[in-house]
Parts: structure tokens; C-alpha cells; sequence
């Protein structure tokens, strides 16, 4: 599962191949870098990569658009997230929150949920960040506050393909997610807003061969449905010599693909 963890301050795909991952970078805790690495430690997405074209679905404070800017810009939020940290160690939540509004483009409900893991993070887990290390602060983290930053978010992963809503273009589509392989079945699998041979579909339905079976391809079917003699091959999908309910229903099986 991805992980992306501003612990002070790594970058970690775990669902990744190695040589996608970006090598974690430690920083001392104690004393000035305690707060930072707290706050820091309660941003925790899940589903998290490298940017794509994904469209995130929204399900808690962090709106669609929130999720989007997540997604494409990482590590600008990792990076503001720790700067804002180190800038509010004796301010606490609305400090934080205030300077990560200042540079962040995320709603107000969505950059709470920050706020609220700052608070988490500092409740639960002061003494394993202060004096365990950072290998028992993080685990802390994980344990006490990532369940809760994820729900505030709206952060989920419905299909179960490890990747979350963050940047999974189809979250209720298990073969879609970034760096998926095609499935020739005419989706943006690797959701990066393009198409390989390899996700492009043998359509039946592309009346007007543009490569996709949309409304001008259903357009030109029922200006011809109910034809049971000469009917023109384009629209008799079935090959059985007139356009009917049979040809209509292959029609809205392929309908919004994309084609070969």
C-alpha cells in the first residue's frame, strides 16, 4: 500500500517497485525539531504517488478538487507542512493550520485535518517522538492518528487495489490506478490521462471511427434502428441484417470506450 508519511521529512511508496521509491532523509528530533516531526508525523495519505491525471472522489473535508491538488502536488504539501511546523512550535493547531492556508491552495475544512493530526500526534505520541526514536514515533503515528487524518479526509480505498481515492482515477474499478497495465478494455488504466495500445478496446460500436463509441456513434445507430433489410454493415453490430435491441445493447456495453 502507498504510503506518503512527512516524517522529518521521507517519501515512501511501499506498493512500489525500489527503484521508484524516494530514499527517506532523518533529521534529529529534540529539541526544535520535535513539533515539526509531530505535525509532520500526522500527514498520512494513503494512495499517494507520483502525479497523474487521477480525478479524486471526495468523501470527507478534503473536497474533490483538495484531493486533486494532493495528488499533483506532494511534495509542495509535505514540504509546507514541515516548514509550518518548525514556524508554530509554541502556536500549536491554528498556527498551523493559518500558515498552511497561506500557502497551501486547500480549503479551510480540508487543511483541519492537519490541524487535528498536529493534535493527535502530540497527545498520543510525545514520548516516543521526544525519547524512542523515530522509527517508534512513526509507528505511534501510524497506530494512533492515521485512521483518523484518513477518515477527516475522506481518504479511502474502495476497489482495495492499494491505491486510495488521492490518486486512483476510478476508485470503484480495482485494474484502474496509477501504474496499472492495460487491459484493453478502453480505460485509462494507469490513470496518467492517455491511452497505450494496451488500453484501448476492439470496438464494434464506433460507427464514425474517431476511436471512442460516443453520442454521435448512437446518433447515427438510431437513425437506422428498426432497419430489417439493407441496412448499412456500420450499424448492424450483431451481423445479423437488421439494426435492432440486439445491436443497441452491444452499443451501451462499449459506450464511452476508447478504440483501437
Amino acid at each position: 500500500m502507498a504510503r506518503f508519511s512527512t516524517f522529518p521529512l521521507s517519501l515512501e511508496f511501499t506498493d512500489r517497485p525500489q527503484w521508484e521509491r524516494t530514499p527517506a532523509s532523518a533529521r534529529p528530533l529534540f529539541p526544535r525539531q520535535l513539533l515539526s516531526s509531530l505535525v509532520t508525523l500526522g500527514f498520512f495519505l494513503l494512495g499517494a504517488g507520483v502525479a497523474s491525471d487521477a480525478k479524486a472522489q471526495s468523501l470527507g473535508n478534503c473536497s474533490d478538487v483538495d484531493l486533486d491538488y494532493i495528488c499533483q502536488y506532494t511534495e509542495l504539501v509535505q514540504g509546507v507542512a514541515a516548514e509550518c511546523g518548525n514556524q508554530c512550535l509554541s502556536e500549536g493547531q491554528e498556527c498551523m493550520e493559518a500558515c498552511m492556508a497561506a500557502q497551501l491552495e486547500l480549503s479551510g475544512a480540508c487543511i483541519s485535518c492537519f490541524g487535528q493530526q498536529t493534535t493527535c500526534v502530540v497527545q498520543n505520541c510525545f514520548f516516543a517522538c521526544a525519547f524512542l526514536g523515530e522509527a517508534a514515533c512513526a509507528e505511534c503515528a501510524l497506530t494512533n492518528c492515521e485512521a483518523g487524518f484518513n477518515e477527516c479526509a475522506g481518504i479511502v480505498d474502495q476497489d482495495e487495489d492499494e491505491w486510495t481515492n488521492l490518486c486512483d482515477c476510478n476508485d470503484n474499478n480495482p485494474v484502474v490506478h496509477p501504474g496499472a497495465p492495460g487491459t484493453g478494455d478502453g480505460v485509462d488504466n494507469n490513470c496518467n490521462g492517455l491511452f497505450s495500445p494496451a488500453e484501448l478496446a476492439v470496438c464494434t460500436s464506433d460507427v464514425n471511427g474517431d476511436n471512442i463509441v460516443g453520442t454521435e456513434d448512437l446518433l447515427s445507430l438510431l437513425s437506422v434502428f428498426g432497419c430489417n433489410s439493407g441496412c448499412p454493415a456500420a450499424a448492424d453490430f450483431n451481423n445479423d441484417g437488421i439494426v435492432t435491441s440486439g445491436d443497441l445493447l452491444i452499443f451501451l456495453s462499449e459506450f464511452g470506450m476508447y478504440c483501437l
